[in-house]
């Protein structure tokens, strides 16, 4: 009797060692040597998923049902999360969270379930949250949009908004087309605040961009975009974030531009203003990519504020400024306030300038520094041969502290150009697939 009691005492234990995590389904198949647990549908209780299984998408995964029934999706480090079309996506809706929290040795993992991945095997990861974003015309005081391929809405009043946590996180071979024109993108911030922690990510072989943020002011800092077939960092809709230490890498095969910048299509000169700040950036492009676009397109109207920052190996050319609007913004430069500026940056692109008819001298005004004397101590752009040491930039250029308002500081002091400490650890290492 006593055998027959411990054997049921056993057997019990090893049935809820075996069941999925509440509000996942198991499959009864094994995928990188791991059960499978399938997320489905909108959960409006939170979820957590541990690390013990392998997690497969079926459709449109909504987490929260926007700013109704919140909820938060957990997320152990070393989980891998798969989808197997383009119909398969993760959105985290409005007011709800994902706290997502890898390590260097256990990132967590995004991914294709086919054997022989290639771009757009699945949809991507869309964040949804409340904070300003422009648009044409605001209805009931602000501003809010529909993500692409029907990802829900985004944008509100809150610049603070807390979408949780993004850390050690890595999406490949996403960016399913559903239309020419709509397309999901490995990481969507849309409308996303800058009380959401991100660090640490990277976007891998991705069909469209790498990561968009659709306005917003999140911040990031060690962005990794590699192998993207269009626009590895994209903006648009007013976004007014920070940017620390980004490594962009184009594929011999594929990819448009390193930077895709917008404000907004109509009205060019829409609020918020897209304005975000971008430091240590390094931008590696492919003479041989089908589309070739430029290091760094700056158009409809969008402001920029770049430092210490290197942009190489772009087949159109370095930087491109399009659109009288976007012009007209920049020469506005004061500080604080919207503005092209281009700083302690070095260009090295068989042509560094691209100008289109009727267009102003763009090497004559960014290399003049655009009203230097606001950032005293900052140095004007060099045009001057590049050299690598696998991804540290070797150049005597120097590097300046990026202006912030008290109490929102952001940046961290760098002596260096680029996004790799030459004295230090390669943080693009360990835990990406490159």
């Amino acid at each position: 009797m006593k055998k027959l009691l411990l054997s049921t005492l056993v057997l019990g234990a090893s049935t809820v060692a075996l069941a999925c995590p509440t509000g996942t389904t198991k499959l009864g198949t094994v995928w990188n040597g791991k059960q499978v647990c399938q997320l489905q549908g909108r959960y409006v209780n939170d979820v957590v998923l541990t690390n013990n299984y392998s997690y497969f998408l079926k459709g449109g995964v909504f987490i929260g049902n926007d700013n109704k029934m919140n909820s938060t999706l957990t997320i152990e480090p070393g989980t891998q999360i798969a989808g197997s079309s383009g119909a398969d996506f993760l959105v985290v809706t409005r007011g709800s969270r994902i706290l997502a929290e890898g390590t260097e040795s256990q990132p967590i993992v995004f991914t294709t379930q086919a054997e022989q991945p290639k771009r757009g095997s699945w949809g991507g990861l869309v964040i949804n949250g409340n904070a300003p974003i422009n648009c044409k015309k605001a209805a009931g005081g602000y501003c809010e949009a529909e993500g692409e391929g029907s990802t829900g809405l985004y944008g509100g009043t809150d610049a603070k908004d807390s979408s949780g946590v993004l850390k050690y996180v890595r999406v490949e071979w996403a960016g399913y087309e559903i239309t020419p024109e709509n397309e999901l993108n490995g990481i969507a911030f849309q409308g996303v605040g800058n009380g959401t922690i991100v660090d640490y990510i990277q976007v891998h072989m991705n069909a469209d961009d790498g990561v968009e943020f659709f306005g917003g002011t999140v911040n990031v800092k060690h962005v990794l975009l590699t192998g993207n077939k269009d626009d590895s960092l994209d903006w648009t809709s007013g976004w007014q974030g920070k940017a620390q230490y980004v490594m962009i890498k184009q594929a011999a095969d594929e990819g448009n531009y390193g930077i895709e910048a917008d404000n907004l299509s109509s009205p060019m000169n829409a609020e918020p203003r897209s304005n975000p700040m971008i430091a240590n950036a390094t931008l590696i492009g492919s003479e041989t990519a089908k589309k070739g676009g430029a290091g760094v397109l700056l158009r409809r109207g969008t402001g920029v504020k770049l430092y210490n920052s290197v942009i190489t190996g772009f087949k159109q050319g370095g930087i491109d400024v399009d659109d009288a609007e976007t012009f007209r913004n920049g020469h506005e430069y004061t500080e604080g306030l919207p503005g092209i500026h281009i700083l302690n940056t070095i260009l090295d692109n068989k042509v560094n300038f691209i100008v289109d008819a009727n267009e102003e001298d763009l090497a004559a005004w960014i290399l003049s520094g655009m009203d230097l004397d606001i950032l005293f101590g900052s140095e004007s752009p060099r045009v001057e041969k590049v050299s690598m040491n696998k991804n540290v930039v070797v150049s005597n250029m120097t590097a300046v502290l990026p202006l912030e308002k008290a109490g929102e500081e952001f940046f961290e002091e760098t002596n260096y150009v680029g996004a790799v400490d030459p004295a230090g650890k390669d943080w693009t290492t360990g835990w990406s697939i490159q």
